[in-house]
């Protein structure tokens, strides 16, 4: 499923050293770190009401480190 978000310039410029290290698309950095953290036991996200109608969004990540390996095939098939 493809999902679109609007981002930062902080997160973008973050994200975007990441994907420059690892040589993929700023999209699959984001791919994996989505998916490690819905998969990985800990990750909760928290909300309630604030004041003046607002809502409160905790978010905590899981305790476990997720680890992506690929083959030299796979990463070929990655966008870049």
């Amino acid at each position: 499923m493809k999902v679109e978000v609007e981002l930062d310039d902080d997160a973008v410029k973050a994200l975007k050293t990441h994907s420059e290290i690892l040589d993929v698309t700023l999209e699959t950095v984001c791919k994996f770190i989505l998916e490690e953290y819905t998969k990985n036991k800990g990750g909760y996200v928290f909300y309630g009401s604030a004041p003046k109608g607002g809502k409160i969004f905790l978010i905590q990540w899981p305790y476990i480190t997720g680890q992506i390996v690929l083959s030299a095939e796979e990463l070929e098939k990655l966008p870049r």
